[in-house]
């Protein structure tokens, strides 16, 4: 029986481990599209940096960038 759950926690952390891999193509792709959206709000210095960490199914994405400055906005009442 413990080979068996051995068995199951490894498959299920394979699985996991294949879910959190994400190609060099889509990271580049998502990180132009976040880099799109902030250039609303502030002068970039380059592409946004991500990092995705999964943990028990659940993941953790962590963005950085650097800018310039913060563009002036009016926020709609």
């Amino acid at each position: 029986m413990r080979r068996l759950e051995e068995d199951i926690e490894r498959i299920h952390n394979v699985l996991q481990a294949d879910k959190s891999v994400m190609s060099d193509g889509c990271k580049a792709l998502v990180l132009r599209d976040f880099a799109e959206k902030f250039n609303e709000y502030f002068d970039l210095m380059g592409l946004p940096r991500m990092e995705l960490q999964c943990k028990n199914g659940i993941y953790t994405v962590e963005l950085t960038f650097q800018a310039e400055r913060i563009k002036k906005f009016n926020v709609l009442k």
